[in-house]
């Protein structure tokens, strides 16, 4: 069964999924019994921004492993943060990516991109949210991608590559009410792509750049003006390439972008022109694009992709006095692209958002504040992917993009989530690859990762790997590992328990199947035993002496077996358990004491058993899902299952990838969480007062929850 759900490394892929579709099919002619005391309501966490395989109760934490870059609240691609801790203030939802956003004079701003929904509402790529993340009645409707945006008294102009606004023909160019969006007359149009607008200080004059021939009819190369009637201004300074920013300060326009020659004059992507269009005589030449301008009374701030200005070394961010011309000393550097700037009333800090990942050789995912000296600031906001707007409104900061998750962390395929939903800010053993199984030792002080990777942090490390649980570092003394992939992990006393796709464990043989200590890693004298397939669950017996195997295997040490086996702990020796099931194994779990063993397969059941009663190898009950089971959890009176299943055909009852059984009876509870997804979910974990669930969803009953989702009460 194939995994392929990101799009690139870490990055969540959205596919659309009508969850009414999927279930309509499902109707509900019998009534679910009583439920044990856990909500169907997700409890708001963080989440990952991939696709989570494991997961453990450790102490308050939940230990969760997969597939991912990225763990945080799901914050969308809009998010108003304070200016000085850059903690988020308020959360629109904007669902898609945000190109730009400018301050709406009221303490919120206009936002524009691609997306189709903002805080609940229709809203097709421009949106107005206010300072409390509420999103207003403004609605332009564009019809295509919204680049920039420029705000004057009444009226708000729009550039872009759209085709229509609010209904009617608009090309690339566009004004609209302030308050209402309601489309204005203005109507020049250009015959390509506007990235750039910038208006004079009395607002008769829109400035207009972007990647294009003509403006209103007229030939204007790549940059050009408007009126606010709505005429096209004789203002043609001819530029050789596409136009990426514009600034206007003192009757002087400035702007940014990839060219070689602008306004009559050589100046490679920077250049500041006068009232006629021509280019002025100073020059800060830079050897990349330039993508971001932003002005005060004194200094010219520009950002991009260079690494040199003036002739000298400024990696992406440099600044030029406005009244000698000259470079000044601002070279504070980044080590990626800037896409966009932003000054305080005071100007005294700048903010800037791109695709860099250090600022003044110090940590700062794609967003910093540096002081006009360009000393960096504490402002840390730390997106998740490439930051496109930032835009300054009182004392909050609009952090715009493509990303899906801000004030996270970086976390590549292994997390901890905290008591209050949280991630652990300072756990992070990151593997290089993806982690399918995770275990910990009963006394909490160790977890082992199984998976695909062959490093965890700065360590060699195959297949399999022991971190410290309070730190992530990785344990110096297991060091052998597997030689192929770990799918299963259980840890039983001193001993832990491998299984997945190997031939070699902790230095020895073991085919599928190794037993190695908790101390070394090393292979436990006496137990032998072997798989003709894959291992994907392993379950200790809570007295310790029996151990079960689920997997795609029909044959445990030559004897055959279909999916499961019980073998001696101590030995690897089978058992005459034999459970007499269809369909190669996919998941198990035991209840607290051992006396229900569940394993579900590929024939769309879940078979539970009573390994002690008087027909161990007999199903005591059946469970039937549309679908796969991939994960189950048990407590002492219910199994909780997930999978990518969406009814439960004997029960005639809608359940999207997640229900609940009653352990003495098998019969169906209310528990009804809906996560959505494609696979839906692979991970089920239980402790005294939570369910914790992780897969590939977005989406848990209704509300966005992505890859982790935790739900409370009494099991």
């Amino acid at each position: 069964m194939g995994h392929g759900l990101l799009g690139r490394t870490g990055r969540r892929v959205a596919i659309a999924v009508s969850v009414p579709a999927l279930i309509a099919a499902a109707v509900a002619t019998s009534l679910p019994s009583a439920s044990a005391s856990v909500t169907s309501t997700a409890s708001v966490t963080d989440g990952v921004n991939g696709v989570v395989y494991a997961s453990t109760h450790v102490g308050d934490r939940t230990i969760i492993g997969g597939e991912f870059s990225w763990a945080g609240p799901a914050t969308a691609g809009a998010v108003p943060v304070d200016g000085s801790t850059g903690v988020r203030t308020a959360l629109p939802r904007v669902n898609g990516t945000v190109s730009t956003a400018v301050r709406d004079g009221s303490g919120g701003w206009y936002v524009g991109g691609t997306f189709e929904f903002a805080g609940g509402f229709v809203r097709n790529g421009a949106a107005r949210v206010t300072s409390t993340g509420t999103v207003t009645a403004w609605d332009p409707r564009p019809t295509g991608l919204i680049k920039s945006i420029v705000s004057v008294g009444n009226v708000v102009y729009l550039g872009g590559s759209f085709t229509a606004m609010g209904g009617s023909a608009r090309s690339g160019l566009a004004a609209v009410d302030r308050v209402t969006g309601a489309l204005l007359p203005w109507n020049p149009g250009v015959s390509g792509t506007v990235s750039a607008l910038a208006a004079s200080a009395d607002g008769t004059t829109v400035y207009v750049g972007g990647s294009f021939s003509e403006l209103g009819g007229q030939g204007r190369a790549n940059l050009g003006a408007v009126g606010s009637n709505g005429a096209v201004s004789a203002w043609a300074p001819a530029v050789d390439g596409p136009v990426a920013a514009l600034a206007v300060q003192g009757g002087t326009v400035y702007a940014g972008g990839s060219f070689v020659n602008a306004g009559g004059a050589a100046r490679a992507n920077l250049v500041a022109l006068d009232a006629g269009g021509s280019a002025l005589g100073w020059s800060a030449d830079t050897n990349g694009p330039v993508n971001a301008l932003a002005a005060t009374a004194a200094t010219l701030y520009f950002g991009g992709a260079f690494s040199q200005a003036g002739g000298q070394a400024r990696s992406g961010l440099g600044a030029v006095d406005l009244a000698t011309g000259a470079l000044t000393a601002y070279a504070p550097a980044v080590d990626g692209a800037v896409n966009s700037l932003t000054v305080n009333s005071t100007a005294t800090t700048i903010y800037a958002g791109g695709a860099f990942t250090t600022a003044a050789g110090q940590s700062r995912l794609r967003a910093a504040a540096f002081t006009s000296a360009g000393a960096l600031t504490a402002w840390d906001p730390r997106a998740e992917a490439t930051v496109s707007t930032v835009a300054l409104s009182g004392g909050t900061v609009m952090v715009g993009g493509d990303f899906s998750m801000l004030n996270g962390y970086p976390r590549a395929n292994a997390a901890a989530i905290r008591a209050d939903g949280s991630v652990d800010p300072t756990w992070n053993p990151s593997p290089n690859g993806i982690v399918y199984a995770v275990a910990a030792t009963a006394d909490g002080s160790r977890v082992f990762l199984g998976g695909t990777f062959t490093s965890v942090g700065p360590s060699a490390r195959t297949y399999l790997a022991a971190v410290d649980t309070a730190t992530g570092a990785t344990d110096p003394n297991w060091q052998k590992a597997a030689n192929n992939t770990v799918r299963a992990l259980a840890v039983s006393g001193q001993t832990v328990y491998a299984g997945g796709s190997f031939t070699r464990a902790g230095g020895g043989d073991a085919i599928r199947l190794a037993a190695l200590t908790v101390a070394t890693g090393t292979p436990v004298a006496g137990f032998s035993a072997n798989a003709n397939n894959t291992v994907k669950a392993l379950l200790a017996s809570p007295d310790g002496t029996k151990l079960y195997a689920v997997g795609g295997f029909n044959a445990v040490n030559g004897a055959s077996r279909a999916g499961a086996a019980q073998l001696d702990a101590a030995t690897g020796a089978l058992t005459a358990f034999a459970p007499s099931a269809g369909g190669a194994g996919i998941a198990a779990a035991l209840t607290p004491d051992g006396t229900r063993f569940y394993f579900s397969t590929t024939s769309n059941r879940t078979y539970a058993y009573d390994p002690a009663g008087a027909s161990p190898n007999n199903p005591v009950h059946t469970i039937r899902t549309g679908g796969d089971v991939q994960a189950i959890g048990t407590s002492a009176t219910e199994v909780y299952v997930g999978g990518h299943f969406t009814n439960l055909p004997v029960e005639k009852l809608a359940r999207l990838h997640a229900a609940a059984f009653s352990v003495s009876t098998g019969t169906a509870t209310a528990w009804d969480p809906q996560p959505d997804g494609i696979f839906g979910v692979w991970a089920i974990s239980v402790s005294a007062s939570t369910v914790t669930m992780g897969g590939d969803f977005l989406k848990v009953g209704g509300k966005t929850q992505p890859g982790f989702a935790r739900f409370a009460g009494t099991p």
